[in-house]
């Protein structure tokens, strides 16, 4: 029985993106190549990006279906401890030698290049919906951390209310799948793992911040074949006034940005819920007079992207993908889009371009990968239901090159590499390590490694819930930096955090 546009393909209106929906059918579900279910469009943003489910579960099926209207509620909550551990070079008397930070002293900054997602962070949100087959609306409400706990109360992570937007699915009305979107919501393109962002934690392509339309049309081209066609248009509710003192109670604003809007256009091909293909295009712009006092030319930034992604079943899952994104006079342009989680034009900037030197000109081609392996699956094919000790194979990587109007970045390259291995043992427990290697500049002195156990607790084979114990330890390159404060700055002063433990649980519904 077919599950409703809406709903099992939320991503695409969500503006998860025809790419990234096509590229993320989940593995389980992709073995049935007979199967009549749409391939599903993207991360909808009621799916975070944070790991959740083992890769042998697909994340958040889709609300009930009804003719009448119903309340459906799913949520998800990630509550991590985490301590950083250093030694102090010369203890005062009454001192120790070892010193413990909370949140460590690492590279962990989610808008860098250096962000690994290692070492998890708190993350809540609770999703509501209303609505019946035809018409639904969603309110999603998130935080990124629990005030009872906080040492410094920060509004800014106290989401409130993230995303609010109707869904209208006009399927039975045309005879072919159309679902149309309103309102506010985020739309992650290039999604590399096979049920969430993948090991990062980043959209390869691009992410969209806006409220506005998307439309989304499947046509079934043959009885394997089916052809996604999404295109959408949005803007952010207002912009920081040109006097807008920044700080760290409005996120530390870019006041120079202008009022911004994203156009999107997608394509998507399904071959056998086998193999899926997909091109992206997104464009933001500003023509606002009065960003940088109206001194500023206007700013756009283009992204373009392909990816491909084999669902193989007892073969695994590949994903493939690449991005180019090309910035011009982008210091005006928003954080009404995001590229490797890197606000708008100031931040990528920051994090890629060389900072004001640049102008805002410049270019970064971003390539990716991940796969991902079952080996009870390989071994054993359909027999396996998931239900039995299990070895988990993981490999994945990221490499962007830097085109920017500043020397001090121009030609420069940032790479990262990862493997993880998971054995689940018994239905309450598993072991896994993961490594991690992180170059981002042309030094080796700049680059690190991590490597991480982690002892899992679950409730059982097919867990919504995981407890974990995890040690990282940390390699740095001697001319490493970390960044501290708010907001996030370059601190040569602080020696980074060479160990850190953190006890996390996570649930999602």
């Amino acid at each position: 029985m077919r599950r409703r546009i809406t709903q099992s393909a939320a991503g695409a209106l969500l503006g998860a993106g025809v790419l990234g929906s096509l590229l993320c059918a989940g593995a389980a579900r992709a073995q049935d190549a007979n199967t009549t279910q749409l391939p599903r469009l993207g991360i909808s943003p009621g799916e975070p990006q944070n790991r959740s489910a083992q890769p042998t579960l697909p994340f958040g099926l889709s609300p009930a279906k009804s003719s009448s209207f119903v309340l459906d509620f799913h949520g998800y909550l990630l509550m991590p401890i985490t301590l950083g551990i250093n030694e102090r070079e010369n203890p005062a008397p009454g001192q120790g030698e070892t010193v413990i930070h909370n949140p460590p002293l690492i590279p962990n900054n989610s808008r860098s290049f250096t962000h690994t997602g290692v070492v998890p962070t708190a993350y809540g949100q609770l999703n509501f919906t209303y609505g019946n087959s035809l018409l639904a609306a969603t309110l999603i409400l998130a935080a990124e951390n629990f005030t009872d706990a906080s040492g410094l109360y920060n509004p800014v992570e106290q989401l409130g209310a993230r995303d609010a937007f109707l869904s209208l699915d006009l399927s039975k009305q045309l005879g072919t799948p159309l679902e149309l979107r309103v309102g506010a919501y985020t739309g992650r393109y290039g999604v590399m793992g096979s049920y969430d962002l993948g090991r990062y934690g980043t959209p390869l392509i691009a992410r969209t911040n806006t409220i506005g339309e998307t439309a989304t049309l499947a046509l079934h081209l043959g009885p394997a074949v089916t052809l996604v066609l999404e295109e959408g248009l949005g803007g952010q509710i207002g912009k920081p006034d040109v006097g807008t003192v920044s700080s760290q109670y409005n996120g530390f604003a870019f006041t120079d940005v202008g009022a911004t809007f994203v156009g999107h256009v997608h394509a998507g091909l399904d071959i056998a819920h086998f193999v899926q293909f997909g091109l992206h295009y997104l464009q933001a712009w500003t023509r606002d007079d009065t960003a940088s006092t109206g001194l500023s030319p206007d700013g756009t930034i283009a992204v373009f992207g392909a990816d491909a992604r084999l669902t193989a079943g007892r073969a695994g899952h590949l994903y493939v993908g690449l991005g180019h994104t090309s910035l011009v006079n982008a210091s005006t342009v928003s954080g009404a889009i995001e590229v490797l989680n890197a606000r708008g034009g100031p931040e990528l900037m920051i994090q890629y371009l060389g900072g004001e030197a640049s102008n805002g000109d410049g270019a970064l081609l971003t390539v990716g990968a991940q796969y991902d392996l079952s080996l009870s699956r390989l071994i054993y094919g359909e027999r396996f239901l998931g239900l039995s000790p299990d070895i988990l194979l993981s490999l994945f990587g990221m490499r962007v090159g830097i085109t920017s109007d500043a020397p001090v970045a121009d030609g420069t390259s940032k790479l990262k590499l990862g493997a993880e291995a998971t054995y689940n043992i018994l239905p309450w427990f598993g072991v896994s390590t993961r490594l991690d290697h992180v170059a981002p500049g042309a030094s080796s002195t700049e680059s690190f490694n991590i490597v991480t156990p982690r002892l899992l607790f679950h409730n059982g084979w097919d867990s919504q819930m995981e407890i974990a114990l995890s040690y990282s330890h940390f390699i740095y390159g001697s001319d490493v930096v970390i960044e501290t404060g708010s907001p996030p700055t370059r601190d040569p002063l602080t020696a980074p955090d060479a160990d850190v433990v953190a006890l996390a649980g996570w649930l999602w519904w």
